[in-house]
Order: C-alpha cells, then sequence, then structure tokens
C-alpha cells in the first residue's frame, strides 16, 4: 500500500550493521567476505615473500578495523580471520600449502620483538573499542554521550559511565565497558581546581593511588569519594579535612605527616578544570597505537633479535623478509627440511658450498668454509680483525662498524653483509635446483655489486655515480658530501 520494501534486521548503516548480533559468527560475514574478495584479486599475482608481508599490514589486517572499532569480535571469527592472514603470508593465493616457518604467535609480536607487527586481533579490537572510553567524558554534549549516560548511569568516578552493564550481548557498550580495566590502568588525572578529581581513589599524585599507598588511612576516611578540593580546600594553606572517622594511632599519624609532605608542594589552578591524561604518550593524549602496544607486552625470554640489522638496513623489502627468516634459522636448510619432509630432503644431509659438513643456517651463512672465505674478504677490505661468532643472528647483533661511524659507513656495512647472505641463498639454491657453480670471484663479485647497487639507490648516497662506489666503499664512506 505504501509502496516500501519490507526488510530484515540487521540492515546497514554507515558501513555497519543494525541490530544484529555481533557475538555470532554470521554477524561477521562481510568482514570475511571482503577479505576473500580481496585475495581472489591476488590470485594471478605473483608476489614475494615481502610482498606478501606488506600487504597483509597494510590491506588485509585493516580490512576489519571499522567492525573492530565497535564490535567486539568473537574468537572464533578472530581465528578464522587470522588463518586467513596466516595462510596468505606463508602459501600465497592458489600457490598450494606451503610450510609455515615461524610460528604466527612470533609472527604477530612488534618487531623490536622479532616479529613482523602484525599484532592478535582480539588485542588489535580491545585498543579500538578503547578510544570510546577515553572519548567519553571529553564529548560531554555529543548525543552519544547524552545516550549512553541516559541508559547507564556515571561511574563512581565521575568520569565515566557505569560499566556494570547487564543489558543483552547485542549492545555495544556492554563490549566497550568490558575493557575499563585496562584502559584505566593507563590513565591518571590532572588537578586543576580539584572539584571532579577524588583524592584518594584517582591516581593524579605520584605513581600510585593514595588509596593503596595509605592503606590504613584509607581504612578510618569517612567519605573515601571526595575531592581534592572538600579535603584540601581552594587555596594555600591547606585545610586538611580529611574526617577521620576515630583518633589516629601512632602509625597511622606517621602515614599522615608523610602523606602531608609529599602534597606540600603541591598548587592548584582555580582557573583550570581538572583533566584525564594518558600516561603512554608525551602528550597526555589517548592513541590506539600506544594502547595495541601494551595491550601486547608479554613476559619475553626469548634471545634479543637483532632488529635495526633487518628492519633499519636500506635493501629491498623482500630481501629484508629473507634476512628476517634468516635471523630466526627458518629458512628451508637440510637440517630443517629432515624434520618437516624427511621423504623430499637432500639425502646426504651436506651443505652444497663446501660439500664437507650437514647443512644448517648457522653452517651455510656463516661457518661454511665458502661463506667463512667471503666473510673473510669483507673484513679485510675493512681493515678488521675478526673472529667468527657462534650463530649468524650472533653476527647480525654485533654492531662492527666495518666502514666508520658515518651514515653511510653503516649503510655500506648493512648492505655488504646482507648482500653476502643473499648472493649465499642464491648460489645454494642454483646448485641444488640448476647445478650451476660459480666461484668463490664470482660470489665476491656479485656480492660488491649488489651491496653497491643498493647504496646507489638510497638517499644516503644521493648524487654518487654506481661507477664511483663500486670503485671504493672506504673512500665514498668516508666522505662528506661530494665526490
Amino acid at each position: 500500500m505504501l509502496d516500501c520494501k519490507v526488510s530484515d534486521w540487521p540492515i546497514s548503516y554507515l558501513g555497519l550493521p543494525l541490530g544484529g548480533n555481533p557475538t555470532a559468527s554470521g554477524f561477521w560475514n562481510p568482514v570475511i567476505e571482503r577479505i576473500s574478495r580481496r585475495l581472489d584479486g591476488w590470485q594471478k599475482a605473483y608476489l614475494s615473500f615481502g610482498g606478501r608481508i606488506t600487504l597483509v599490514h597494510s590491506c588485509l589486517s585493516h580490512i576489519p578495523s571499522y567492525f573492530l572499532s565497535l564490535f567486539k569480535i568473537p574468537a572464533s571469527v578472530a581465528a578464522k580471520i587470522e588463518r586467513l592472514q596466516r595462510d596468505f603470508l606463508w602459501s600465497g593465493v592458489g600457490e598450494g600449502k606451503r610450510d609455515h616457518l615461524v610460528s604466527w604467535d612470533a609472527v604477530c609480536k612488534p618487531r623490536v620483538k622479532g616479529g613482523l607487527g602484525f599484532g592478535k586481533i582480539p588485542l588489535r579490537n580491545r585498543a579500538l573499542l578503547g578510544k570510546w572510553l577515553w572519548r567519553f567524558p571529553r564529548e560531554t554534549t555529543a548525543l552519544w554521550h547524552q545516550v549512553i549516560l541516559s541508559i547507564y548511569g556515571t561511574h563512581s568516578n565521575g568520569w565515566d559511565a557505569n560499566t556494570l552493564v547487564r543489558w543483552s550481548h547485542r549492545c555495544p557498550w556492554k563490549a566497550i565497558a568490558q575493557v575499563f580495566q585496562d584502559f584505566s590502568k593507563y590513565t591518571r588525572f590532572v588537578a586543576g581546581n580539584g572539584e571532579r578529581i577524588r583524592l584518594w581513589e584517582d591516581l593524579w599524585w605520584g605513581d600510585q593511588i593514595f588509596k593503596v599507598q595509605y592503606p590504613r588511612l584509607f581504612r578510618v576516611v569517612t567519605d573515601k569519594d571526595s575531592p581534592i578540593s572538600s579535603i584540601l580546600g581552594p587555596v594555600r594553606p591547606f585545610s586538611w579535612n580529611f574526617n577521620f572517622r576515630r583518633n589516629l594511632s601512632d602509625s597511622e599519624i606517621q602515614d599522615l605527616e608523610c602523606l602531608m609532605r609529599s602534597l606540600d608542594s603541591m598548587h592548584f589552578s582555580n582557573s583550570a578544570s581538572d583533566a584525564r591524561s594518558w600516561s603512554l604518550s608525551s602528550l597526555g593524549l589517548f592513541t590506539v597505537k600506544s594502547f595495541f602496544i601494551a595491550l601486547s607486552q608479554m613476559p619475553d625470554l626469548s634471545p634479543t633479535f637483532p632488529t635495526k640489522f633487518v628492519w633499519n638496513s636500506l635493501v629491498p623489502f623482500k630481501v629484508k623478509a629473507f634476512v628476517w627468516l634468516v635471523a630466526h634459522k627458518k629458512v628451508n636448510t637440510n637440517d630443517l627440511l629432515q624434520l618437516r619432509r624427511p621423504h623430499k630432503v637432500l639425502c646426504p644431509d651436506i651443505c652444497k658450498l663446501c660439500m664437507k659438513q650437514g647443512e644448517s643456517a648457522d653452517h651455510l651463512f656463516l661457518h661454511c668454509s665458502v661463506t667463512l672465505g667471503l666473510w673473510h674478504r669483507l673484513f679485510q677490505l675493512a681493515k678488521l680483525d675478526w673472529v667468527p661468532p657462534r650463530s649468524i643472528s650472533d653476527m647480525m647483533l654485533i654492531n662492527y662498524k666495518g666502514f666508520g661511524n658515518s651514515k653511510r659507513g653503516i649503510v655500506m656495512w648493512q648492505n655488504a653483509s646482507i648482500a653476502l647472505i643473499w648472493v649465499v641463498w642464491r648460489e645454494r639454491n642454483a646448485r641444488i635446483f640448476e647445478d650451476k657453480v660459480r666461484n668463490s670471484e664470482n660470489l665476491w663479485d656479485s656480492i660488491h655489486f649488489l651491496a653497491s647497487l643498493w647504496a646507489f639507490c638510497s638517499a644516503v648516497f644521493k648524487g654518487i655515480p654506481l661507477n664511483v662506489l663500486q670503485l671504493d666503499w672506504i673512500s665514498v664512506c668516508s666522505s662528506n658530501g661530494t665526490i
């Protein structure tokens, strides 16, 4: 009669479902479908491991962000999205199943911890939801603030909405309120006129709330929610209206004297309102990134990772990605292939460069007689004495400064070291799969050319011709500018 279409819940509004159940896996189907469509679009593209890392970072990790900023993602859906990311990272699209060389937990760690910085989706979800907790007391005139306040009421701290939400699981604010405990660890208050900050229960002075610092005093306080202004007064000298419910013992008097001394240097600003600050930012402002990093922190007993050597180098990204695998000792050398696919491994297990010992990452890239000769030649060029370290990861951690302390010297040394690792791996593969062999002189020429080419393409060596770079690394690295 009205010529209107009949529709079912949920409906899409501003790109988000309205009226659905976020705890149901079907609610998240649009996100899964978008990721699948994007993967289908890469079906025929040949992508290196480094290229896939870039696409996971720039695309696959951000597709769910809009949903994650408002709804709590179910664990099963998060696992499904991470499985799509994981399979694409290691196998690409339509390229068959391949080995997952590094565990997903290690991959998701920050780069400084040896990961690729993808981060776990549930942690990113919590960090994005925390943004609403930051905005709530700052946007008091916004309609959404007034709606939340009218439904749930005010938190006992006077700043936030009530976090005890007993409404349906369909309600987004319930998921947001569940983040409050983690969120509140990184907030502190900045006293202005002292009218909104609770003296005992808010973090506003020192590194702990006074409730925790002085538990004996807190137990005998009559009004535990009193604001600063009602206890200290608006101006100096302070009035010290603590309002204890009984006379204090000797130990409690000592605590009170300590508390009063600590507050003696405090000054109010009657013209300024109290404010909330974010302790993880130098500016005191909330950022999703800082909250996400804080949530991602965990006890890490793993060895130190050579982050600067791998990621600060000025080499092609696909080469950085390979060196990251080498630092983890997860490239497909014979010792690992024996564990993963013993029916396909080379037999006998022998290094194809020296034909003397078994092949492992440490042997192939450091201790093999062929590789060791190349390292010795590099150190002789830099006029440095050298004793081979125990492992290739230790080699990456040591700051040799072979070509000096200048920016050019550091870049060129990294280029040369990484070029050596890259050339050795390509030579190993050429001998196995193509039955081609080059001598050490040809390998050194390739290392010298690649390191010079990568330097030529970087801004650090801007204006220096490639032939000049190839001629004398030490002279170029010691020069301050023009050649």
